[in-house]
């Protein structure tokens, strides 16, 4: 009996120094599903003490779950192992004393989760582009105004690098090589924006316009005439601008013809009446068409800047015009001439009539 009492002494004893140890863990546990959502059986959970490096592991059971207890109380690295590659990880899992601590690992989450912060990156990239797109075009716009040209073509060219889906910053650059005198590339351009925006018919107008400046008439013509078509209620202008450019390369009788179908479309466009009055001045049997003209243009616009040049116009008009068109100073003044040319001439007869009678 005393040695069964020895051993009970010795079962009490150990049983008395394991309480105090088992009280100084905790666990971990955990949910795992897989990309389709699926428990992931048989998956390996490690989990990695941070004071120490201690290491554990537990797999993943039928329904997705696992359970590793009698951990420390410290701070753990968890980590999924699927195929033997490493999937994921939780740091910083932190295990109190009889508590358990939750490690969830769901990978169909964490897969959308990593598509959003790939579309959030996209969204980001997108804007700081956009961001200086907008920079560009607006720095080419100050340019522009400030008839920059060559610079503004440059800022313009920037973002239309950055960005070749709008169609006005190839309109502004455009502009920018028109105003540098750069016709060419100013077309080139102008067919950009119309191949991005193919109704706008502004485009063509100011297409037509850089053709006009490069020397092809025949093509501005035909660009001109389709922006008229496309916008009938801008037609006026485009043919004005049609006659304008025609003008410039000296062909005044297909001005005349611009500048009648601009009137055409619009009556009261008092600046066509203008030109067409000047192309009218271009032959002697139009000048009396360029007196009527002018004087319908005075008519409607009598405070235009234009109206003192065009007064001029008609007065240097009258002087080669038939009679009916000729001012009354003008037909005093010749009046004047022919009766003094008259009594010359009959002076001239009565002195050689004494002369021969003389003789006689």
């Amino acid at each position: 009996m005393k040695f069964a009492s020895k051993i009970l002494t010795f079962l009490f004893v150990a049983t008395l120094f394991a309480i105090p140890a088992f009280a100084q863990t905790g666990a971990i546990a955990g949910k795992v599903f897989d990309e389709q959502g699926k428990p992931a059986t048989g998956a390996t959970i490690t989990i990695d003490r941070k004071s120490n490096g201690q290491h554990f592991e537990v797999k993943v059971d039928p329904k997705g779950q696992y359970l590793h207890s009698g951990l420390p109380s410290d701070a753990y690295k968890v980590t999924l192992v699927k195929d033997g590659k490493t999937v994921t990880f939780l740091d910083n899992v932190r295990v109190s004393t009889g508590a358990t601590a939750a490690a969830d690992f769901d990978l169909k989450a964490l897969q959308a989760a990593a598509g959003s912060d790939a579309d959030r990156a996209k969204l980001a990239e997108e804007k700081a582009k956009q961001e200086a797109v907008k920079a560009a075009f607006d720095q080419g716009r100050t340019a522009l105004q400030a008839k920059n040209y060559p610079e503004a073509a440059r800022l313009f060219q920037e973002a239309a690098d950055k960005d070749q889906t709008q169609h006005v910053i190839y309109a502004n650059l455009a502009d920018a090589l028109s105003g540098a005198r750069k016709y060419d590339d100013a077309a080139a351009a102008y067919r950009k924006a119309i191949e991005l925006k193919g109704d706008e018919a502004a485009y063509y107008n100011n297409l037509g316009i850089v053709l006009g400046n490069a020397g092809k008439i025949d093509e501005a013509t035909q660009t001109l005439q389709k922006a008229a078509e496309m916008n009938p209620a801008g037609a006026a202008q485009s043919y004005f601008n049609l006659g304008a450019v025609l003008t410039n390369r000296g062909r005044t009788t297909d001005a005349a013809t611009a500048f009648k179908k601009a009137i055409e479309y619009d009556p009261m466009m008092s600046a066509a009446y203008y030109q067409l009055g000047i192309s009218y001045m271009g032959t002697p049997a139009t000048m009396g068409d360029a007196i009527t003209t002018l004087e319908k243009f005075i008519a409607m616009a009598p405070t235009d800047p234009n109206v003192e040049g065009a007064k001029a116009l008609i007065e240097a008009a009258k002087q080669s015009a038939p009679t009916a068109y000729k001012s009354e100073k003008a037909i005093a003044e010749e009046k004047a001439a022919a009766e003094k040319a008259a009594k010359a001439k009959a002076d001239a007869e009565k002195a050689a009539a004494a002369k021969a009678k003389k003789g006689k």
